[in-house]
């Protein structure tokens, strides 16, 4: 009869085997939709920065959010609010009540109340506007 630890390890690597390989699959079918989707939110925020502030660029990603369900949808608009908020006109505002970017639950739990009351309920804003924090303290520096 087989060990328990060996079928354990023998499961553990045939899991760690199956994830890579599922990620390295997708990445080749993937890659060049992504590019281009993350060169066209580039081009869009740019655009979208000339006339706005950086908390527009907020607000747009978060309304925009409420219809994004999947991963490239995700990474089109991280990289919008990314590309927006560094090119956008200044705003004091946005990074107000922004925690601190050490504080992982105050960002989680800013995060989630940002979006619940945007009427928001997908994961996706909170992925996206969990860079945030991020954003404000470089700014700051």
């Amino acid at each position: 009869m087989i060990k328990t630890r060996y079928l354990l390890l023998g499961l553990g690597l045939l899991f760690a085997t199956l994830t890579f390989l599922s990620f390295y699959f997708y990445w080749q079918e993937n890659k060049g939709i992504l590019e281009e989707i993350t060169l066209q939110a580039e081009a869009d925020a740019v655009k979208f920065a000339q006339t706005h502030d950086q908390n527009d660029c907020l607000t747009k990603v978060i309304e925009q959010s409420n219809d994004c369900r999947d991963s490239n949808c995700t990474v089109g608009l991280k990289q919008f609010f990314y590309t927006c908020f560094k090119n956008a006109k200044l705003s004091d505002q946005v990074c107000y009540k922004v925690p601190e970017t050490s504080d992982y639950m105050a960002k989680v739990s800013w995060a989630t109340s940002t979006c619940r009351k945007a009427k928001v309920k997908n994961g996706v804003c909170n992925n996206i506007i969990n860079e945030l924090p991020l954003l404000c303290h470089q700014k700051s520096s």
